[in-house]
Order: structure tokens, then C-alpha cells, then sequence
């Protein structure tokens, strides 16, 4: 099964993304994963909001029947998420990929012609 939802490039954003993701995995029957999801879902997507000016954010996310797979799609080719060198306790920013790998058993930065996508999978249960 997979879903989708597109919006727009806000402050609000996030929050929204977030909060309809763990909707989606707790009325699918994985709750136990939701909160997992909505902090990596929020790390991905308050990054394409701060750090391109894509006119809008699409999230697609794929049930599994072991793992549910979340890719957050900008169309703004123009900067490709990485990790930079570990941030210092006062630092609030710099953590997200590090947070999505903290969680996930996958994370990748898939290119795409229009701009690309931060895709992570999680698995249902314990964190790996």
C-alpha cells in the first residue's frame, strides 16, 4: 500500500507532515512505530523546508508488510543533504540525518531530474 500527500513549502509544514504520518501508521495497525516515523518524517521534511525553496513537499510512504518506507521529495536539485561534522551540545541544528540513521535501518539521498528525495525506512517493533 502506499499514500501520498503534497504541501506546500511553509512553516507548517512539518508539523502537518508529522502528525498525518502517525495518523496513517497507527489507523494501518503500527502505532508501535509512529513516533519513530514522525521524528524522522520531521527531520526529513524541516529540512527541505529550510534548506531549498522548493514550491512544494511531497511525501510518499509505502507499507510493507515488515518495514514501512517514507521518501520526501523536493524539486530543488540544487542541495543534497549530508552530514557534516558532529555538532557541539549548544548546536540546534545539524543532528537531523544523524537522528533519521539513529532510526532507520535505511537512509539514502536519491537524485531525481526534478530534485530528489530523502527516503528511510523503519521496521515495525524495536528500534534496530
Amino acid at each position: 500500500m502506499s499514500y501520498r500527500v503534497t504541501a506546500p513549502h511553509a512553516a507548517t509544514t512539518p508539523r502537518i507532515i508529522r502528525d498525518w504520518l502517525a495518523l496513517l501508521l497507527a489507523t494501518l495497525g503500527h502505532a508501535e512505530i509512529a513516533d519513530r516515523a514522525r521524528l524522522c518524517a520531521s527531520e526529513a521534511v524541516t529540512n527541505a523546508y529550510q534548506h531549498t525553496r522548493t514550491d512544494r513537499i511531497t511525501v510518499e510512504v509505502t507499507i510493507g508488510p515488515t518495514v514501512v518506507t517514507v521518501s520526501v521529495n523536493d524539486d530543488s536539485p540544487g542541495w543534497i543533504p549530508h552530514a557534516g561534522p558532529e555538532p557541539s551540545a549548544r548546536d540546534e541544528r545539524g543532528r537531523g540525518l544523524a537522528l533519521i540513521r539513529a532510526h532507520a535501518i535505511d537512509l539514502r539521498v536519491v537524485p531525481h531530474p526534478t530534485g530528489k528525495a530523502v527516503q528511510f525506512t523503519l521496521p515495525y517493533g524495536e528500534t534496530p
